[in-house]
């Protein structure tokens, strides 16, 4: 699927490839000014896929043509690292571009509950700068879809959720698929709760990326 110089950025979080445009000397404001034509940007993240589990990177057993095709026709990076072992700052990284740390989040966050150490008051800080609401100045529209899991009281005023951090519409859940990745019954979209859908998480939020980007296109 192709949508010609359509400003959009969609982060569907289950899978793993990057694509973005070779442009140097290139900042946010130069963009805007100049009106340059812009590519698509689709973010795949997947949770806990390790360097060899693709056949790509030479897995023998587990076949991922499709990915493998993206790293084909793409760039194959083979020398990286992830900014933290676990998934909540990692995220955080990779959305902010720097130590997790800095920006709040030193660790898996926990559900709203309370403990000792109060890591349910834990999230990314308010003030801190994404790259999706950077890409928003210069003319994207930007779209969340899957797991979100950087702040511990998810859907809530209490601390900041996607919208706050550049995303025009979030489809998300605060962790893992819940009761169970078939049926779903915790996905979030936009702030308000969607109940039970059929169907297997994995499917779902690439549906709801797909649908977002469809009806970007009329």
């Amino acid at each position: 699927m192709h949508f010609n110089f359509v400003k959009y950025l969609a982060i569907v979080c289950l899978l793993g490839s990057f694509s973005c445009k070779n442009e140097t000397k290139t900042t946010v404001e130069s963009i805007v000014q100049e009106d340059i034509k812009q590519p698509n940007i689709v973010l795949l993240l997947c949770d806990d896929l390790g360097y060899g589990d693709l056949s790509s990177f030479g897995h023998s057993i587990i076949q991922t043509q499709h990915l493998d095709a993206l790293a084909k026709t793409g760039i194959k990076l083979t020398n990286f690292y992830s900014t933290a072992p676990v998934c909540s700052p990692s995220r955080v990284g990779l959305l902010t571009g720097r130590s997790p740390n800095k920006a709040g989040v030193y660790d898996f966050i926990p559900g709203p509950k309370k403990s000792e150490d109060n890591r349910d008051l834990v999230h990314m800080q308010a003030d801190e700068v994404t790259i999706p609401a950077l890409l928003k100045k210069a003319g994207y529209d930007t779209c969340l879809s899957g797991k979100w899991h950087c702040n511990s009281r998810f859907n809530s005023k209490e601390q900041p959720q996607p919208n706050d951090f550049g995303f025009d519409h979030w489809f998300s859940t605060h962790n893992n698929a819940s009761p169970s990745h078939q049926n779903p019954k915790n996905f979030v979209r936009n702030g308000e709760k969607v109940g039970e859908i059929e169907g297997f998480s994995s499917q779902i939020v690439v549906s709801e990326a797909i649908n977002w980007l469809e009806n970007k296109k009329k």
